[in-house]
């Protein structure tokens, strides 16, 4: 596993992980490329694969059960298939994608390398094991289509990379992986859309990271930052990062007012800037389906509408934050950050005796995960209350950009290179100050 901290001086192996326990999946089925492509050790046992096609797993009380050639195993805790000539692959079905976001769904993923199937508090632990270069050519187009220039398929693949090896979040390292597969650190679908266009996009940037003072960037990238970006103090560790400035994601010269004053956040919301790179007049939202990751979903990233009705989301704080909600009275934006994100969210309700209350959340997360049940878009809304009552029927969230906002605009990435700027330049104005430097080869 990875070690934060540490700038490798050889390409290193990563560890992925690919079903999680907390998607509480008891059953999978793996299917081989071709026979004979794979020695299976399962646990202590080892045999080769050459009369096997596909094996349905399955967790039971005391292990996994799964059958081979009509031999039944039972009580098996980990199965490990390891590639025994380079085109081998096992496609597994279902995977999640999307776990914890709106647009979660299961997909089949074809995985290279060495792929572990074992049990984790009764639930099954996916794991892919691979070489960091392999995995990246995989990460550049499943975050991004494959339609997307070469200048931000190359951006892409450094970014990613940077953020892997800077290795700053460790989420799972209980779990005995570096990253999930997924949106909470990288999407990861193996095979499914490698193109050529992502393995030059690796090998034309193989080893090459951004540094700032010597240190790998914590790298962190959104779908779209909605015409500005975040700094990274307001999102997470209250410790700014130089690298990942509120800056408007447009050409040098042009200015934004301060968005963390009200009305100028309002009135950015609710407008349209032609200048911005993700801006809807520079990639047109009819048209962004084809740059798009594969599993992201068509629609408005830019600028966007959504509504709720009281009683859904009162339902949602009761799940999400425990409260006891009858209805809620009123939302209110307290605090916002340079890029109109919110830093402060008031909740007035009343709960189930009729007693007025308030609580406030507070960053970005949050705030996205209290106001929608899927998980709003961004944080970056003006909150319309709908009925004349004292309690409102429903609320319209009117938004702006899609996901946290700071480091790297994916979109607005996309507004560059269309446009003709280079890798560099495109790294550069994300991550100002960065020095774009090959640490291995």
């Amino acid at each position: 596993m990875l070690k934060p901290g540490l700038i490798p001086r050889q390409e290193p192996s990563i560890r992925v992980g690919i079903v999680l326990p907390n998607d509480e999946q008891k059953k999978i089925t793996a299917f081989l490329s071709n026979m004979c492509d794979y020695e299976m050790a399962v646990d202590t046992l080892t045999f080769s694969t050459c009369e096997v096609a596909s094996i349905p797993f399955t967790v039971e009380e005391k292990g996994m059960l799964f059958q081979i050639d009509g031999k039944q195993y039972e009580r098996v805790h980990k199965v490990v298939f390891r590639p025994t000539r380079e085109s081998a692959h096992i496609t597994l079905d279902p995977v999640i994608s999307g776990r914890e976001f709106h647009w979660r769904k299961h997909i089949s993923v074809r995985l290279p390398g060495i792929v572990e199937i074992g049990i984790y508090e009764n639930f099954l632990l996916v794991i892919n094991e691979l070489p960091l270069e392999q995995y990246l050519m995989c990460v550049a187009t499943s975050e991004m289509g494959a339609a997307c220039p070469p200048a931000l398929i190359e951006a892409q693949t450094v970014v990613a990379r940077s953020w892997m090896l800077a290795n700053v979040e460790q989420k799972h390292t209980a779990l005995g992986i570096d990253v999930c597969n997924d949106d909470c650190c990288q999407r990861y679908q193996g095979l499914n859309n490698l193109t050529d266009v992502s393995i030059k996009g690796a090998k034309s940037t193989r080893g090459k990271v951004i540094l700032y003072e010597g240190r790998i960037c914590d790298a962190r990238y959104s779908k779209s930052c909605g015409g500005k970006m975040e700094t990274f103090e307001n999102l997470w560790e209250d410790t700014p990062l130089p690298y990942m400035q509120n800056l408007p994601d447009m050409p040098e010269g042009n200015g934004v007012p301060d968005l963390s004053v009200e009305k100028n956040a309002q009135k950015w919301i609710m407008s349209t800037p032609k200048e911005a790179f993700c801006s809807s007049h520079t990639v047109p939202e009819d048209k962004l389906k084809q740059y798009i990751g594969a599993c992201d979903e068509e629609g408005e990233y830019f600028r966007w509408t959504v509504e709720i009705s009281n009683e859904t989301l009162s339902a949602n704080l009761r799940e999400k934050l425990g409260l006891d909600v009858k209805a809620i009275l009123d939302l209110q934006t307290r605090k916002r950050g340079g890029s109109a994100r919110l830093l402060e969210l008031g909740i007035v309700y009343l709960d189930f005796e009729d007693k007025k209350k308030e609580t406030v959340v507070y960053k970005d997360y949050n705030a996205r995960l209290v106001l929608h049940p899927k998980f709003l878009f961004s944080s970056a809304v003006i909150i319309e209350r709908i009925g004349s009552g004292k309690i409102p029927r429903r609320f319209v969230y009117h938004g702006a950009g899609w996901g946290h906002g700071a480091g790297m605009c994916q979109i607005g990435a996309l507004g560059m290179s269309l446009k003709g700027y280079t890798t560099e330049e495109i790294l550069a104005h994300y991550y100002p100050g960065s020095e774009y430097k090959q640490i291995y080869k």
